[in-house]
């Protein structure tokens, strides 16, 4: 069994900003199978298996993923290998996509707490999601919580669904880790 976990913030508020990409992500690959994710409250997280696929949003805010990731790794009995994690990064322009496996967290605070939860380990498969250019210091917090600009909303949506033709291909082993795609 695989899991996809895409990151985020819970509620109306942050939706369509930076940080949620990575839920934008899993709710494409959702709809795509004409299915919607479920509110699992003793996993924190929205989730829906599809054909040996767990898809997940963590329901606690983006700094306590880990949670989330690590209480559906063990009920499910997932390896660590067998987890992708869909996720925004500054220090990728907006627009590019880069796989990467057994990587530090690059200050994604997500991505930091579930490398805690696992008990410090990095091997574990990620999609970044480029929302950059990264402002720097005190204004990232929030720029990743900001809408995109109306001008990139068609960027935007492509940017979506290739993400989710290459959380396909990861699926069927088709992605090489470190890989950047535009």
């Amino acid at each position: 069994m695989k899991l996809i976990v895409g990151l985020g913030n819970p509620g109306a508020k942050y939706k369509h900003t930076r940080h949620n990409i990575g839920f934008e992500v899993i709710e494409y690959l959702l709809l795509a199978e004409g299915v919607s994710a479920r509110k699992e409250s003793k996993m924190e997280a929205e989730l829906m298996q599809v054909a040996g696929t767990i898809y997940a949003m963590p329901s606690t805010y983006m700094n306590n993923s880990g949670r989330a990731v690590q209480k559906i790794m063990q009920y499910y009995k997932i390896a660590a290998a067998d987890l992708l994690v869909v996720h925004d990064d500054v220090s990728l322009d907006t627009g590019k996509l880069r796989f990467s496996y057994d990587r530090g967290a690059g200050g994604q605070h997500g991505v930091e707490d579930i490398i805690e939860k696992l008990s410090g380990s990095k091997a574990f498969h990620r999609l970044r999601i480029g929302v950059g250019p990264d402002p720097g210091g005190d204004m990232r917090g929030d720029y990743v919580l900001e809408r995109f600009p109306v001008d990139q909303t068609e960027l935007v949506a492509r940017l979506v669904a290739k993400s989710s033709t290459l959380v396909k291909d990861w699926l069927l082993g088709k992605v090489l880790d470190g890989t950047q795609y535009c």
